[in-house]
């Protein structure tokens, strides 16, 4: 769809143009912090090309900006102002500037998409604001926020998620510019690989692309406006945030009607409950350790019996799995308690509380031996293991293993594992309890709301895309974390650099209205679940039934009748304890549910161990290779069966032109090339560029397949 604007090419600094006037303004923040912001939608964007500039060497690639595109409107004028050279994006931004006030006081607004790949070019050029709030990032070389002389960028695709493309058709009428390419390829962008200079003419249609890709910011910018900036003086960074803000107003909301049903301590006030908050909010060091130690994500590992094997598969998933623990199981709602220290011993008492309570249990198991096909503790979730023998980073066997584990795992580990001793290091409980009201309220309406909308035929609609990322960032809101070390910027050096938090942790930690241990226990439940399944399925006496792989949510198994049996009692379960939590409107009925995926159909399936699976259904193939493109399978064969055979545990390569896949080289000093006769300079840069795609097997996962095909005699 082409975009009607009024467009100027800013060839030099005489070049007749107009800018919007300004037809309103909004207030952000609060406090001192508080500033006016111009009611003008921007978006801003750069084209760029790649250069190889050390031959047969891929380190050697270098980018060079050559096209920059700038839009400006408001409800009733649309400019879009483009550029071919950096001197002069840098003038018309002093010129806005001056135009239209800005400093401190006074901001305008533009969005970017991929800031952290806009900013590596722009960093060194600008000169940028330093007061405490003009720059935020998330990590180094991946910012949120930057302002230069009141021009406040910001990062569009940290708050839709997904693409620009995904974005447009989220929340815009104008979308992404597709053309068919000569060999019927879909083409949204500027091939990158093209060698072009700041004289390279474009074709209307490249221009267009241009133009395209500002105007959905522009109108991205109108949507958070309407949204967020006028009704809550408030600009959104990320999809976790603009859910915390529901979750705050909620929140302030049952304060007032003094709500205390839920299992939490008496809030006759937000003061109350921050007190509760600070007392059940961990320090510091212990923070740290739950993060790196007792957060533990989804399951995810293949049956090495089968890897490498073709077998014929039932595949099976949990709707909306996260939020189904949110509301049917139990969270730690006390500050934990150590107990006294008895010898290292798991006595009769901590066997009791690991029934009651919420438990955090520090161990040291001695000679931990798995007794399933399943290794299920991962490598970078031991705090140490000596003699250890891994299952694809799973833990096989260990001579010493220390870790720390809620009672949700250490349950698990009585299933999977065995072993000589364990060591109590430490012991710690809280009392159970209910998730916040303030968060199932904001959840179950959104679920709701998604659901209604899907039955009705509108899943292809904005407001399902917004209703249905809020779901799934319930979750992410429970489990964002403080940070430990902060990312920063600077601005004299022109150099990243981190720095401890603590200070600022200690200020964060009192802002929260969430707890740590609510994300913990919400992974816990969520592997309890899936991994207990997993077991009934593969020690059933009358008829085990192997599990090829399990995922976070999914299994993929031998089909059964015995299985089937297994899935639908956990789903009448689940249904029950649903309908006892007092969910009982009809868009609830798939929650928590295993689901058939392809319809229930039988497929081929084949696996090589986590995140490295394909299976054929209905003669497509579809793969999920962690770093491949899910469109380059094709590339690996001619056909299905050649593609399946060359999936093997012998491993594969794809050329860069069949992989697809990208990485980056950062360039932080300064470089110049003639391209196409052009002499073109970056301060710093990033290129992007294809690289091959090589799938290996270790030594170490080889030997654990060979003893498995030995011993079942596959």
């Amino acid at each position: 769809m082409k975009v009607r604007t009024n467009k100027y090419y800013i060839t030099d600094k005489n070049v007749s143009f107009v800018l919007p006037k300004i037809r309103g303004s909004a207030r952000v923040g609060v406090g001192k912090h508080a500033y006016k912001l111009l009611e003008i939608y921007a978006g801003f964007d750069i084209e760029t090309t790649n250069i190889n500039q050390v031959d047969a060497d891929a380190y050697g690639w270098h980018a060079y900006a050559y096209h920059m595109q700038l839009t400006l409107y408001t409800d009733k004028e649309k400019y879009v102002y483009l550029f071919r050279y950096w001197d002069l994006v840098l003038w018309f931004f002093d010129h806005i500037a001056d135009v239209y006030s800005l400093g401190p006081d006074t901001h305008l607004l533009i969005w970017i998409a991929n800031f952290s790949f806009e900013f590596q070019f722009m960093r060194r050029r600008f000169k940028w604001d330093q007061g405490e709030f003009d720059f935020f990032a998330k990590e180094e070389r991946q910012p949120l926020k930057a302002t230069y002389r009141g021009i406040e960028f910001r990062e569009c695709l940290a708050i839709s998620g997904g693409s620009l493309a995904q974005l447009a058709k989220d929340y815009c009428t104008t979308q992404k510019l597709i053309t068919e390419g000569p060999n019927g390829e879909k083409i949204s962008d500027l091939d990158y690989s093209i060698e072009r200079s700041s004289e390279t003419p474009l074709t209307d249609q490249e221009e267009q692309y241009c133009i395209n890709d500002v105007v959905i910011l522009a109108e991205f910018s109108e949507y958070i406006f309407r949204e967020f900036i006028h009704p809550e003086h408030y600009i959104p960074m990320t999809k976790t945030s603009i859910l915390l803000l529901s979750f705050k107003r909620r929140f302030k909301a049952l304060c007032k009607n003094r709500d205390t049903k839920y299992h939490l301590p008496p809030q006759t006030s937000e003061s109350e409950y921050q007190d509760y908050i600070l007392r059940c909010f961990p320090e510091f060091e212990t923070y740290k350790i739950w993060m790196n130690y007792l957060f533990r994500g989804g399951f995810v590992h293949g049956d090495a019996t089968f890897a490498g094997i073709e077998v014929f598969a039932k595949m099976k998933d949990i709707t909306s799995h996260y939020p189904t623990r949110m509301n049917v199981d139990y969270f730690p709602r006390t500050p934990f308690v150590k107990w006294d220290q008895t010898n290292g011993l798991l006595t009769n008492q901590m066997k009791k509380a690991l029934k009651s309570k919420c438990c955090i249990l520090h161990c040291i198991f001695d000679y931990i031996d798995a007794v399933t096909d399943h290794s299920i503790e991962s490598k970078n979730k031991c705090v140490q293991a000596l003699g250890a023998k891994w299952d694809n980073g799973r833990l096989l066997y260990a001579d010493y293993l220390e870790v720390y584990l809620t009672e949700l795992d250490f349950d698990i580990y009585t299933k999977f594992y065995k072993w000589e001793g364990v060591t109590i290091l430490s012991f710690e409980t809280a009392e159970r309890g209910k998730q916040p009201p303030f968060v199932l309220d904001i959840l179950n309406k959104l679920y709701i709301e998604k659901n209604d909308l899907k039955k009705r035929g509108l899943n292809n609609t904005t407001e399902y895309a917004i209703k249905k990322s809020g779901v799934n960032t319930c979750y992410g809101a429970e489990v964002k974390r403080i940070r430990t070390e902060q990312a920063l910027y600077d601005y004299n050096e022109q150099v990243w650099y981190t720095k401890d938090t603590l200070p600022d942790f200690e200020k964060e930690r009192r802002k929260q209205i969430l707890l740590p241990q609510m994300g913990i226990w919400v992974t816990a439940h969520a592997r309890h679940e899936l991994l207990t399944v997993i077991h009934k399925l593969i020690t059933n006496k009358k008829h085990p039934t192997p599990v090829y792989y399990g995922d976070t949510d999914s299994i993929k198994h031998e089909p059964s009748h015995k299985a089937e049996d297994i899935i639908k009692h956990y789903n009448r379960r689940i249904a029950k304890r649903l309908r006892k939590r007092g969910l009982r409107n009809i868009n609830f009925d798939d929650l928590g549910q295993f689901d058939n995926e392809c319809k229930g159909r039988v497929v081929k399936f084949k696996t090589l161990g986590a995140k490295r699976y394909i299976f054929e259904d209905e003669g497509k193939i579809i793969a999920t290779v962690a770093g491949m493109p899910k469109s380059a399978i094709s590339c690996i064969g001619e056909n299905n069966e050649m593609i399946f055979d060359e999936f093997s545990l012998a491993g594969f390569s794809l050329t860069p032109e069949e992989s697809s896949k990208l990485t980056t080289r950062y360039n932080d000093q300064p470089h110049d090339a003639y391209i196409n006769g052009v002499l073109m300079h970056e301060e710093s840069s990033v290129a992007l560029f294809k690289i091959p795609f090589k799938i290996t097997i270790t030594d170490e996962y080889n030997e654990v397949i060979e003893g498995r095909k030995k011993k079942c005699k596959l």
